[in-house]
């Protein structure tokens, strides 16, 4: 499948975005009421608009990327946000960022989501411009042996801790119980990270992959009912993966 260079796209539902235009036709007032009515459509448009990335490796549909950026650049901010992911390729066949490559080729605390981990920061990269700081084993605590993050980059002028997550059951229907169990562990450990890392992150990021729209369902609701403490300033950003054939959700 042959896909067009690396690019980001703005529309809102099936059209693509472009600013409103006036009828050169009708009265020089109703000229201006008219494109006064259009600026205040295309703001409202703007904060709500969806941002499409088109790349050789996948395409990612990201919702309300300015409530993601707001939520990134104020320390108090936290909340959740969306995006849909498409992969074009196997991940082995990618051709990846040189940060995410060496991202891939360092060695790591241990687990099996070095994929998952990978492709997060790959996405933030493509997509947000963001530039990778520090692997999770170059990332200094103290004391140590409590959580850790697993990298931290700059975005939008902010330094971020990252922790990667995935939200899947191999059996039966992943429920609210699941969502509320994987939620509390990984902000607990985000909380933990935070206060014992000598970096100087302003926050951190948990980017959680969902296998479907419906898991992505269980984690909002499970986030609503969480206690201020445990969300802290952290943003949870959700990416459901609509790919059959990844491996993001396989163990290495």
């Amino acid at each position: 499948m042959r896909v067009p260079q690396d690019h980001l796209q703005t529309y809102e539902g099936s059209r693509f975005f472009a600013p409103g235009s006036t009828n050169g036709k009708v009265a020089r007032k109703a000229n201006r009421n008219r494109r006064k009515n259009a600026r205040t459509r295309q703001n409202v448009k703007l904060r709500r608009r969806t941002v499409l990335y088109l790349g050789e490796n996948f395409a990612v549909k990201l919702f309300s990327d300015f409530k993601f950026q707001r939520f990134v650049e104020n320390f108090n901010e936290r909340g959740l946000i969306y995006s849909q992911f498409e992969t074009f390729r196997h991940f082995n066949d990618m051709n990846l960022s040189l940060l995410a490559q060496k991202l891939l080729d360092s060695p790591n605390a241990g687990g099996n989501s070095v994929e998952s981990e990978v492709l997060s920061y790959e996405l933030l990269h493509r997509c947000y411009g963001a530039r990778l700081a520090k692997t999770e084993m170059e990332v200094v605590y103290f004391p140590e042996g409590g959580s850790i993050t697993d990298y931290t980059c700059e975005m939008f002028g902010t330094l971020l801790g990252v922790s990667v997550t995935r939200a899947m059951k191999y059996k039966g229907d992943f429920t609210l119980e699941d969502a509320n169990k994987l939620l509390n562990k990984k902000l607990n450990g985000i909380v933990n990270s935070t206060q014992n890392t000598l970096e100087k992150w302003s926050k951190q990021i948990l980017h959680v992959w969902a296998t479907s729209h419906h898991v992505a369902n269980m984690v909002t609701q499970a986030y609503r009912h969480l206690p201020t403490d445990i969300q802290s300033n952290t943003v949870v950003f959700i990416t459901v993966v609509v790919t059959s054939n990844t491996t993001i959700f396989c163990n290495s």
